[in-house]
């Protein structure tokens, strides 16, 4: 097994595990025989080898750390990366459903065949695509990386900063859905802690999606779009000394005098766990009928809506068992064991899709929650943006208002100046005195009329408004 794990890494595909199946021999010779003990393999898979001969060879097509290889139960040929020029695919005319694969090295071209069209063989021509392009480029694939592990954000920069490149399917591949991405992100951070589930605590609103028992109980909030996990709380296991567990059907709530710690699961052992570190704490005890969904919160109409829904499936449940043809029941005596076993069956199938139910209910429930959690974030972001603006907007308006009002007494400032200088020039001229004609004459002022600056009544012998215009 672990030495398939070489070949087709800790999570194989279907068509991967029937390449395996199929070659595991060969595959287990090429290890000891073909490959390098530094060679890695990158991505395996099943091809034809179409010889000059006209005779096509079944084998395996290999990508290594730094070459090419097709393998064959008796024979393989190798081609370094380095000394490909190209790569052509096309489809294949005899069946849609398979591609051609040529390779161009040096003046020869060698063609493989019968190449399933899938994700794997897709991620395939994408590494070899790149290695033509740049023999020495690190890449992570779905056979090279570990499956245990979460592709999360921060170990992405690091691939980056590393220049390693991540192929498309791997990506695709190691996103398993919120529960597993989250449960695995959080085991790297916490790898001997025993226990991580979902979970989330209530004080006013409601914090987290992740609890981790660890050396301390830890409540994270992880979000899966941008695979990042936020430590929210940490507590010792004396915080939850003197509260009460109560355990439902198939949530366990912790409550105390600050808050709710509700778990989705796993309760027994979170139990188990504080016992363990000596935490004193009570068990709520319910009637049996109070740990089934909908009869929990004693509130009547919940109970009338469970009701009424567990005897539809009862009565569906009594229909299918005891609904036999009358005409069997009269030919044959049915066997009672026979009976109790198809019984026992269809009870066991009605209680697995009840769970898978519930399972469907809580899933649509925590999606409905988190696009909630989306629109609100979108929400805020929106108004936050509006309150930016209308800022912006009122600080230009200062800004205007301010320059006006400048503007404003800056032009009230040079009115006032151009006043005071006009009666000062009025002024002057008033101040003005001539003793006769003879002065004003030499001055160049005649004649001055009245109301001129110079005009006296001793310059004016005639009267007539006019100083020494004689």
């Amino acid at each position: 097994m672990q030495n398939m794990q070489k070949w087709f890494g800790n999570k194989p595909t279907m068509s991967q595990s029937t390449v395996k199946s199929k070659y595991e021999k060969l595959l287990i010779h090429a290890q000891h025989n073909i490959l390098n003990l530094d060679e890695i393999i990158l991505k395996v898979i099943e091809a034809e080898f179409d010889k000059k001969s006209g005779k096509e060879v079944d084998g395996i097509l290999v990508l290594t750390n730094y070459r090419l290889l097709f393998i064959t139960k008796h024979e393989h040929r190798a081609f370094e990366y380095k000394d490909i020029n190209d790569m052509n695919i096309q489809a294949d005319e005899k069946d849609k459903n398979e591609w051609k694969l040529t390779i161009f090295v040096g003046y020869t071209s060698q063609r493989f065949d019968d190449i399933k069209k899938n994700d794997d063989t897709q991620e395939f021509l994408d590494i070899l695509e790149e290695k033509i392009l740049n023999p020495n480029i690190n890449i992570l694939t779905t056979v090279t990386h570990n499956f245990d592990y979460f592709l999360h954000a921060d170990r992405l920069n690091e691939l980056k900063e590393d220049n390693i490149k991540t192929t498309a399917f791997l990506m695709k591949r190691d996103d398993m859905g919120f529960s597993k991405n989250g449960s695995r992100l959080l085991k790297e951070k916490h790898p001997d802690a025993p226990l991580i589930i979902e979970g989330h605590y209530r004080e006013k609103d409601k914090k987290g999606n992740f609890i981790v028992v660890d050396k301390l109980v830890y409540l994270y909030e992880y979000d899966n779009e941008n695979r990042k996990a936020k430590k929210v709380f940490s507590w010792p296991f004396s915080f939850f000394n003197g509260m009460i567990i109560d355990h439902f059907a198939l949530k366990t709530e912790i409550a105390g005098d600050e808050g709710r710690l509700i778990l989705n699961n796993s309760g027994k052992k979170f139990e188990s766990l504080l016992s363990e570190e000596g935490v004193s704490f009570k068990i709520k005890t319910r009637k049996w009928y109070q740990k089934i969904l909908g009869f929990r919160s004693g509130k009547w109409w919940k109970r009338s809506i469970a009701s009424l829904t567990y005897l539809f499936i009862l009565l569906i449940a009594s229909i299918i068992i005891f609904g036999e043809d009358p005409q069997e029941t009269k030919t044959s005596k049915p066997n009672k064991n026979d009976e109790s076993v198809e019984v026992s069956s269809k009870e066991n199938e009605e209680t697995k899709k009840l769970d898978q139910e519930k399972d469907k209910k809580e899933e649509t429930a925590r999606l409905a929650e988190e696009q909630r959690k989306k629109e609100e974030a979108k929400r805020l972001a929106e108004e936050k943006q509006k309150q930016e603006e209308a800022a912006r907007l009122a600080e230009e308006q200062r800004k205007k208002e301010e320059e006006a009002k400048r503007l404003a007494e800056e032009k009230q400032k040079q009115e006032e100046a151009a006043r005071l200088a006009e009666e000062q020039r009025q002024q002057a001229a008033y101040n003005v005195f001539y003793k006769n004609c003879t002065a004003v004459r030499e001055a160049n002022a005649a004649p001055i009329h009245k109301g001129e600056p110079g005009y006296a009544r001793h310059l004016d012998r005639d009267g007539d408004g006019i100083a020494c215009d004689q």
